[in-house]
């Protein structure tokens, strides 16, 4: 193998990130290193055989598909496939004493709703919050493969006044406050934002915000699609569509000191 300073470009690590750049680089004539430490590419996104004798691969840390936009498949021309999810969450609870939750997904979630509420009223809510992110992930989704837009750029494309200040100026405490009245749903919507931020729902710096929208934007519907085959799946496409591009990627390989 040539040396590293041989190549127009080195890549340090073969996550999906290190693998899109490279079919991208590869693609566009140059020659490209890819050097990772492990024994397979692929990072975090990666398919194990739990069950023994059992030929399914199975996601072994992230789990789903939504941020990979489709500019990227078409370009790369990326053979996997994905399914659309039939439950999104379920929440237990107790109730007056009994055992009961909230399940969302599909045909089921407006009866779940009035189940648990005992009314309509938080699911009609819910469908007109989701209506607008739905709307905003439409505008805001294609700016990921884009020169990332300025604050006035991105505000003229989300032409709602009341979606631009719900998720992009207020806490998006804010409006869940304002919009939903059970605290049981009030807690599914803020997961979006609050996991992983060690934020509150009314953090000043919108922190939270920002988490939310990228769990709400993906793919321009804020669906979130099961992989077959598991994530694994995604990024051996992605790693044979560098190679077939040219890349080399060399697995057990030490990255370079840096300087």
């Amino acid at each position: 193998m040539p040396a590293p300073d041989s190549y127009d470009a080195v890549i340090v690590g073969g996550g999906h990130n290190g693998l899109v750049a490279a079919a991208y680089l590869a693609r566009a004539g140059q020659s490209v290193l890819v050097l990772e430490r492990l024994a397979t590419t692929g990072g975090a996104a990666v398919s194990t055989r739990p069950f023994g004798g059992v030929d399914a691969r199975l996601s072994r840390y992230s789990y789903l598909v939504s941020l990979l936009p489709p500019k990227i498949v078409r370009d790369l021309g990326l053979d996997f496939a994905v399914r659309k999810r039939t439950v999104s969450s379920y929440t237990p609870t107790v109730r007056g004493g009994r055992a009961t939750g909230l399940l969302v997904g599909g045909d089921r979630t407006r009866d779940s709703f009035a189940a648990l509420t005992g009314s309509d009223r938080e699911y009609a809510a819910w469908q007109r919050f989701y209506g607008m992110t739905r709307r905003v992930a439409e505008r805001a989704f294609p700016t990921l493969t884009e020169p990332l837009p300025g604050r006035d750029a991105l505000r003229e494309r989300i032409d709602d006044p009341e979606a631009w200040r719900t998720l992009f100026e207020e806490p998006i405490g804010v409006a869940v406050e304002k919009n939903f009245t059970d605290d049981l749903v009030r807690g599914v919507v803020l997961t979006d934002a609050l996991i992983g931020t060690f934020a509150d729902a009314h953090d000043p710096s919108l922190l939270q915000n920002r988490c939310f929208l990228y769990h709400v934007i993906g793919g321009g519907t804020g669906d979130w699609d099961v992989p077959v085959g598991g994530m694994g799946a995604l990024t051996d496409a992605l790693a044979r569509a560098a190679r077939e591009a040219g890349a080399e990627s060399p697995v057990r390989a030490p990255a370079p000191p840096l300087e």
